[in-house]
């Protein structure tokens, strides 16, 4: 139930494996996705909206990592963020199934395969201690009698949990539409999303097997 170990070479250790599964696994799955023809796992015209919101989910997970969280609307953003890494990682680790085995055989070759169960995990341990920690309403907001009203940063980290989870999961469909226009301002289809999975080859989304 802690976020920090006793021992500081298991902190080093998850620390190491962090970044090797939510930076650098996926910087290099990216820049070789493509040359293991004909499998593909994404569409090579499409992938560019997956490593946006790749990018963002990252940014949220180390942000959260080493930003103070206890200002609400900061926790709130981050955890829209990893709720959307989370969920991404989620799908992209069901998309990967059939080429997991390679990964564990040959984790030298194709360890980026793994990325997204690990990072999945990553995410949702960085995302349960930043909703562990109580909210301190009487300290972050001691002049709440003046105001006369509760900011609403605030009555969202008043709900209990599930509803929480609720709300962040409705403010992460906007974030992800948010991207997805970003990137049809760069060129993509407006379904770019799902095509980058279905114009893919060989992987369980596949439409092309």
């Amino acid at each position: 139930g802690e976020k920090d170990f006793r021992y500081e070479f298991t902190n080093v250790l998850i620390l190491i494996s962090e970044i090797m599964f939510t930076t650098i696994a996926p910087a290099i799955g990216f820049m070789r996705y493509d040359q293991y023809l004909p499998d593909i796992p994404f569409a090579k015209q499409y992938v560019l909206i997956i490593i946006i919101l790749v990018i963002s989910s990252s940014l949220s997970f180390w942000l959260s990592r080493f930003l103070d969280t206890t200002k609400p609307m900061i926790k709130i953003f981050l955890s829209v963020g990893l709720m959307q890494g989370i969920i991404l990682c989620g799908v992209i680790s069901i998309h990967f199934i059939p080429f997991l085995p390679l990964g564990i055989m040959w984790s030298w070759l194709g360890f980026e395969l793994l990325s997204p169960i690990f990072a999945f995990m990553f995410l949702v341990r960085e995302f349960y201690f930043l909703n562990k920690s109580e909210f301190n309403y009487p300290e972050l907001l001691p002049n709440r009698k003046e105001l006369g009203f509760i900011p609403v940063p605030v009555l969202v980290l008043q709900q209990s949990f599930i509803a929480r989870l609720f709300i962040y999961f409705t403010l992460t469909i906007l974030i992800i539409i948010l991207q997805v226009l970003i990137g049809c301002a760069l060129g993509l289809d407006i379904d770019s999303l799902i095509k980058a999975f279905t114009h893919s080859h060989g992987f369980v989304f596949s439409m092309h097997n």
